[in-house]
């Protein structure tokens, strides 16, 4: 590799990255407010606060910017084998609008959880009901979250297939003009 590609590469994924970290921040900043002890008691202590703000900067970071660097350096690897790689821009563009759905359908899933939960008969309920309706709720979709991501990514390179074949077949069309 180039060190103009590597270049490239570093960057792309240093972007996605952040990208991924901020997404994490997003949907971390929503689930802390529903229920902090997800991150305050069921997982490792890292700051004595209990402030969902600060729980959804440490873990919206720490537990995305891995995924993120995987995901950027797959998708990076992925696009320049293609014949025709497409843009970083464009990638990073994609991303962008994958994460945001990506938000979109993890705070859905958070409100159909909690909604559903909330269909137990009133006779069914314990005394710590409304905890244990946020609990599920968050932990539910904290487990959906790394699937969900891959699911993602795997769009991302379809679109890149997709796209990297149309470029070609363009370029052999006008190739025969």
């Amino acid at each position: 590799m180039r060190a103009s590609q590597t270049i490239h590469a570093v960057r792309f994924i240093v972007t996605v990255v952040v990208l991924t970290c901020l997404f994490g921040i997003a949907l971390d900043l929503v689930t802390a407010y529903v229920w902090v002890d997800y991150f305050t008691v069921h997982h490792p202590k890292v700051l004595e606060s209990k402030s969902p703000i600060l729980m959804a900067i440490v873990w919206g970071i720490g537990a995305s910017w891995w995924f993120g660097a995987i995901a950027a350096a797959i998708l990076w690897w992925f696009n320049r084998r293609r014949p025709n790689p497409l843009p970083a821009g464009t990638l990073i563009r994609w991303t962008v609008r994958a994460l945001a759905v990506l938000w979109l359908v993890m705070i859905a899933i958070l409100g159909i959880i909690y909604a559903l939960i909330g269909l137990l008969p009133m006779d069914k309920r314990r005394p710590t009901f409304d905890l244990d309706r946020r609990a599920m709720s968050v932990a539910l979709t904290h487990q959906t979250e790394y699937v969900l991501g891959a699911v993602v990514l795997v769009v991302l390179m379809i679109f890149v297939a997709r796209r990297s074949r149309k470029a070609a077949k363009a370029a052999a069309d006008s190739s025969r003009v």
